[in-house]
């Protein structure tokens, strides 16, 4: 019994408790804001809220990539939301959660907004965002939070005018960043050329050195010739002296040794003629080849270059009959809008000449609706212009690749037609040096041979020494001709094929040069052509935001005289709560009936002091309508909200 008599006071004791916790629970009041934070450039990440409580700073919240975020508010309190990021235009929100006591108690809608920040440039007058750019408040005639429509009206112009002036000193800036980046390349590609030439004249000097001191060398082998010549000729005078009785045997062996020598000299001149024919041969195939090469690449590169030209033509046909095809598309679409516009407005026209009050209201929506749709409009136009300043640089991008392709190629061609150029001199001085060797070879053999025909002859008779060594003398010195004039033959020789190839070499820049003189006339042409685009989009850009502008004039026009009626409305809205009041008791009626063709739902809810009237109006031709003490609200809050009842 005791037991049973515990259990009964801890079960009413635990009920208790939860009764009072939920009254707790559902006695506070807060308001919900809800947002996300954009950037016209970059992503959301380091951005920041700075929320000031009564003009003190309350809180700091670091936004995410995403760049959502939830914040819960306290009540009759005055906040400011302060967006901002390093390098970005600073924006302000202004919420008062002030409220009437009788609806402390009430849950809200939640808030939402989205608020976009745009570089900062020097010169852009932005002093309007030091003050909010949106004021909400709470509004009896509603019994919920509204943005303050005449404020926002008031600081919209000056808003629109300011981001107009960062957004074009933004183009301004992405015009000077390309052209310093193109700036730079140029200097570059120009520093490149410089020490490409300075190498160039570098190498030259170093092959005429070593030209002079080939040519030093080859004297004093002279020179040095000269002196064992003359030594030679001192020791066979003195030899003839001896060996007088040795002359008539070495005039015949002299014959025979001079039909010898006759015989080889025949022999290796044809070789070195043979030789030299195919030497020269090898050299001219060489070059044609290599001539016959350089023809084919430039011709191929010219190929590419015409293939390159076309395609880009025609992707930028393709593209500007896209663009015209899409402005079409969206001409016929406004129009079509306009049409169905035109036509709802004569449908409300007609409803509000048979209920007043619903039509204004719906006047209303409409009119909201309109502006949500002019500030899309806005954002999307900004997107296609960013979207086409993207693919622009993209673009340019792209073809400043295919350059750099392009000068390496060039660069790559000149290099191996360098080492080509290289690699024959190479083997030309190979084989002059295999030559000159076969040469002294065989003069040594000569000079012995003399020699040794020289002793048996001076040994026959040294009378006749004298008329021998003048006739050895006269020999010599024909050999020593000859071989001089050789060595001018193959000095000359050389600073010809030399000279064919810096023509050559000379032939390839000069066409490298063309090359690249055209290449860059090309993208001068296709800058230009991108610069005009890019004029034509901002001028239809401008023409769009005036059409715009005169637009936001009107509605603003309109909408103001709207909201005069909207005053006399909702003071004869009050005043018809006031009565329904009298005819309907407290919580909530629903009546549901027909009109003109509508089926009205009705749904009447007084608490307290408040009176709250919804509307769930189905039109004959499928469209539903949902409406909130004569203010128009989304289906979703409607249903929302009177399941909360």
């Amino acid at each position: 019994m005791n037991n049973m008599f515990l259990k009964y006071i801890y079960r009413t004791l635990f009920v208790s408790g939860l009764i009072l916790i939920a009254n707790n629970i559902f006695s506070q009041s807060y308001l919900q804001v809800k947002g996300r934070l954009d950037f016209k450039e970059g992503t959301s990440k380091e951005g920041k809220i700075n929320l000031y409580e009564n003009g003190n700073h309350s809180e700091t919240y670091i936004v995410d990539r995403s760049g959502k975020f939830s914040i819960d508010l306290e009540m009759d309190k005055d906040y400011i939301f302060e967006f901002s990021r390093e390098g970005y235009v600073t924006k302000k929100i202004s919420i008062n959660t002030e409220v009437p006591d009788n609806s402390k108690k009430k849950s809200f809608t939640p808030i939402y907004f989205a608020v976009e920040l745009f570089l900062q440039y020097e010169g852009v007058n932005t002093v309007v965002f030091t003050q909010p750019v949106g004021i909400i408040k709470f509004y009896q005639q509603i019994g919920d939070f509204d943005y303050d429509v005449d404020y926002s009206t008031e600081i919209r112009n000056k808003v629109d005018k300011a981001e107009k002036e960062l957004e074009v000193a933004h183009r301004n800036h992405i015009k000077e960043q390309r052209e310093k980046e193109l700036e730079e390349q140029r200097k570059a590609q120009a520093a490149q050329k410089a020490a490409a030439d300075l190498e160039y004249q570098k190498r030259i000097d170093a092959e005429k050195k070593a030209a002079d001191a080939r040519k030093l060398a080859a004297a004093e082998a002279v020179r040095v010739d000269a002196e064992k010549q003359a030594q030679l000729l001192a020791q066979q005078k003195e030899a003839a002296k001896k060996r007088q009785q040795e002359e008539a045997a070495r005039k015949e062996a002299e014959k025979l040794e001079k039909e010898r020598i006759a015989e080889q000299q025949r022999i290796a001149a044809e070789e070195k003629a043979k030789a030299k024919a195919e030497e020269e041969a090898r050299i001219k195939a060489a070059f044609e080849a290599q001539i016959k090469a350089e023809g084919e690449a430039r011709k191929k590169a010219a190929v590419e270059a015409a293939r390159i030209k076309a395609e880009q033509e025609a992707q930028q046909l393709a593209q500007q009959k896209e663009e015209a095809k899409k402005r079409q598309q969206e001409e016929v679409a406004r129009k079509e809008a306009e049409r169905l516009e035109k036509e709802r407005i004569a449908e409300q026209q007609r409803i509000a000449a048979e209920e007043k009050a619903k039509a204004k209201a719906e006047e209303e929506a409409r009119i909201k609706a309109a502006f949500e749709a002019q500030i899309k409009t806005e954002e999307e136009t900004r997107k296609m212009a960013a979207d086409e300043a993207a693919r622009v640089k993209a673009e340019q991008e792209a073809q400043q690749l295919a350059q750099q392709q392009e000068e390496a190629k060039i660069r790559q061609q000149e290099a191996a037609a360098q080492k080509e150029a290289e690699r024959l001199e190479k083997e030309r001085i190979a084989e002059q040096q295999r030559l000159a060797a076969e040469e002294r070879t065989k003069n040594e053999v000569e000079e012995k041979a003399r020699l040794k025909a020289a002793e048996e002859a001076s040994a026959i008779a040294e009378a006749d020494s004298l008329k021998k060594i003048a006739i050895e003398k006269a020999r010599v010195e024909a050999e020593e001709k000859a071989r001089q004039l050789a060595l001018v033959k193959e000095e000359s020789e050389k600073r010809k094929k030399e000279e064919l190839a810096q023509i050559a070499l000379e032939k390839v820049q000069k066409q490298a040069q063309l090359d690249k003189e055209k290449r860059l006339s090309e993208e001068r042409k296709k800058q230009e052509e991108a610069d005009r685009v890019l004029a034509e989009i901002a001028a239809q850009e401008k023409l769009q935001k005036d059409i715009e502008l005169r637009k936001s004039k009107a509605l603003a026009d309109k909408l103001k005289k709207q909201n005069q009626l909207y005053s006399s409305a909702a003071q004869k809205a009050a005043e018809e709560l006031t009565e329904v009041k009298k005819d309907y008791p407290k919580g909530k009626t629903v009546e549901e009936f027909e009109r003109y063709g509508m089926k009205i739902t009705r749904t009447i809810v007084i608490d307290n002091e408040v009176v709250r009237i919804y509307l769930k109006v189905v039109h004959e031709w499928g469209a539903t309508y949902y409406f909130k003490n004569n203010q128009a609200i989304s289906g979703y809050l409607h249903n929302i909200e009177l399941d909360r009842i």
